[in-house]
């Protein structure tokens, strides 16, 4: 296959007509030059949506055919066939070197393409490429390098942001059934060719932060009564039956997955959400590994002992007590 691009930028599209407007006018003011002329594509899977999404892109597309520096793919599904089938038949769509995956909902700075333009256009590695995402920790090691795996899975999950070379990123075959295809992609990705921050000025931003978190338990990916929690636990599972992470390695991620699902359950607690609340802990706390959960709960309180929030934290504890 000759690769005619430099970049995908590829969204998979459910009900996206609004956002991809959003992406769109920001991907056309910074890319509509001679300088991105066959440098990029943008490749878009829609899952049979009901809006306007379709409309919304081949505005675009017309767009795009008056200056011809930008190339837009539409594929639409005659069916919706769940985010995760969705997304690996998007990455088997892109043809271009690199690949920066996308949700709609995660808007760029201004300057955000002109950056990853500068970073790449020369590049020729296979390390992956994160991208800064506003409020979240950049990747880096810490407690000898034992964090990057929990880092990659948590990061992985949001999707947006993560640039891969496509020769390497097509050679992944073995998906799990999860909401979470991307984050066995990245992992897999990662352990095999490593990765690293991007050093860039623009961040992405979650435009639908003023969603409470309830309403999420029903969003256009049907996470389901747990948010897809165990979608993560078990690619922990799985690289780790299999060998290709360490004891250390997997007892970390399992720790930071359910540091984030406490978390959610405080949030939850705080919005007033306390029937959610009670649903989602009820899910979580079914963890086959026993000894392995009490621990984990255990190190989460001691980690908050000193904190506003320890009476909480206390109150979780004494269940497993």
């Amino acid at each position: 296959m000759i690769l005619k691009y430099h970049l995908s930028i590829a969204f998979t599209a459910y009900n996206s007509a609004k956002n991809l407007n959003m992406q769109f006018k920001r991907i056309f003011a910074e890319c509509d030059n001679e300088k991105f002329k066959n440098f990029l594509e943008i490749v878009i899977s829609d899952n049979c949506s009901k809006d306007n999404t379709r409309k919304v892109v081949n505005f675009f597309i017309r767009k795009s055919r008056q200056k011809k520096n930008i190339t837009i793919k539409y594929y639409r599904n005659k069916k919706n066939l769940g985010f995760s089938r969705n997304f690996i038949k998007l990455i088997k769509l892109v043809n271009a070197k690199y690949c920066i995956l996308m949700n709609d909902d995660d808007y760029p700075d201004k300057g955000f393409y002109k950056e990853i333009f500068s970073n790449i256009k020369t590049r020729d590695s296979k390390t992956m490429l994160i991208t800064p995402l506003s409020k979240y920790r950049k990747y880096y090691p810490s407690i000898f390098g034992f964090n990057k795996v929990s880092y990659i899975i948590n990061r992985g999950s949001i999707l947006s942001g993560i640039i891969l070379k496509v020769k390497q990123m097509k050679k992944y075959k073995s998906y799990s059934k999860s909401l979470y295809p991307q984050t066995e992609l990245f992992l897999d990705y990662f352990l095999k060719h490593g990765a690293e921050d991007l050093n860039m000025n623009a961040n992405l931003k979650n435009v639908d932060t003023k969603i409470k978190l309830k309403e999420r338990f029903n969003d256009r990916m049907q996470r389901g009564k747990d948010l897809a929690f165990f979608d993560k636990i078990k690619i922990s599972e799985k690289f780790y039956k299999k060998q290709k992470i360490n004891f250390i390695e997997f007892f970390y991620s399992i720790y930071s997955i359910y540091k984030w699902g406490l978390g959610m359950k405080l949030e939850l607690n705080k919005q007033g959400s306390q029937k959610y609340e009670t649903i989602f802990f009820n899910e979580i706390i079914k963890y086959k590994r026993r000894k392995l959960l009490k621990l984990i709960i255990f190190l989460i309180f001691i980690r908050n002992i000193f904190t506003k929030n320890r009476f909480f934290y206390l109150k979780i504890l004494k269940t497993f007590i």
